[in-house]
C-alpha cells in the first residue's frame, strides 16, 4: 500500500515537472536587448501545398518575437543556406524565405545576421544531435539589428523536412509560439486514466481490507 501511494506522488511530481518546462525562461544576460523568453514554439509544415505535421522547436533569446497567432505569421518557402552552416553570404537565394541553417562553426547570431542579409524572413536554426537548442545571446554582442524571427529545432526535425526537399518538393514553413501550452493532451489523459486506475485500486484495497477486520 504504501509503495502505491509513493508511486502515485511520484507520477504526480514527475508530471508537473514536465508541464513546467513548457515554457523556459530567458538566460540572463547582461545586453539588454537579449529580452524574449526562450519559449517552445510550433514550425507549420506544408508540403506541395499539403499541411504535413509541425515540428516542435524553441524560439530565441533575440530576433522578432514569434507571433501567437498563425494569421499573423508569414507562410514562406524554406531554403538551406549554402555553406549549410549560414556563416557566410549564401550562394542559394534568401529573400523571401525560411533560411536553413545547421549549428557549428560560428555563433548563432552570426548565422541570423547573415541570413537576415540575404533577404531571409526567418531563420530556423538547426541541431547536429537530438534536442533543440537554447538560442542565448553571445556575450558582449550588439544584437540589436537581428529582427526576423529566430528558432531552432531538433535533428530528428530537420529530418523530416530534409527528406521532402531531397525528393524535389516544396517545403513551406510558417513560424509561431501558440498561447496556450504545447502539449499532447491525449498523451496527458492517456496519463491521468492509468494514475486514477492506480489509486481507484489503492483506495478499493483499503477498503476491502478495513471490511475484513
Amino acid at each position: 500500500m504504501a509503495f502505491s501511494w509513493r508511486f502515485i506522488g511520484l507520477s504526480i511530481l514527475v508530471f508537473l515537472l514536465n508541464v513546467s518546462s513548457i515554457a523556459h525562461s530567458a538566460p540572463t544576460n547582461a545586453d539588454k536587448s537579449c529580452s524574449n523568453e526562450i519559449n517552445m514554439m510550433l514550425v507549420k509544415l506544408w508540403v506541395n501545398g499539403g499541411e504535413e505535421d509541425s515540428i516542435v522547436g524553441l524560439s530565441a533569446a533575440f530576433g522578432s518575437v514569434l507571433p501567437t497567432d498563425t494569421k499573423r505569421a508569414s507562410r514562406l518557402p524554406a531554403v538551406y543556406t549554402q555553406p549549410l552552416n549560414g556563416c557566410s553570404a549564401s550562394s542559394t537565394k534568401l529573400s523571401g524565405s525560411i533560411a536553413l541553417a545547421r549549428r557549428g562553426e560560428c555563433e548563432f547570431i552570426t548565422k541570423a545576421t547573415v541570413a537576415q542579409a540575404g533577404g531571409a524572413g526567418g531563420v530556423v536554426l538547426i541541431n547536429n544531435e537530438g534536442g533543440t537548442l537554447d538560442i542565448a545571446c553571445p556575450n558582449n554582442s550588439t544584437i540589436s539589428n537581428v529582427t526576423i524571427p529566430v528558432v531552432s529545432i531538433s535533428k530528428e526535425g530537420a529530418d523530416i523536412i530534409d527528406k521532402y526537399i531531397n525528393s524535389g518538393k516544396k517545403v513551406e514553413l510558417l513560424l509561431y509560439s501558440p498561447d496556450r501550452p504545447i502539449v499532447d493532451y491525449s498523451v496527458s489523459f492517456i496519463w491521468l486514466m492509468a494514475v486514477g486506475t492506480i489509486i481507484c485500486a489503492a483506495l478499493w484495497k483499503k477498503f476491502t481490507q478495513s471490511k475484513e477486520r
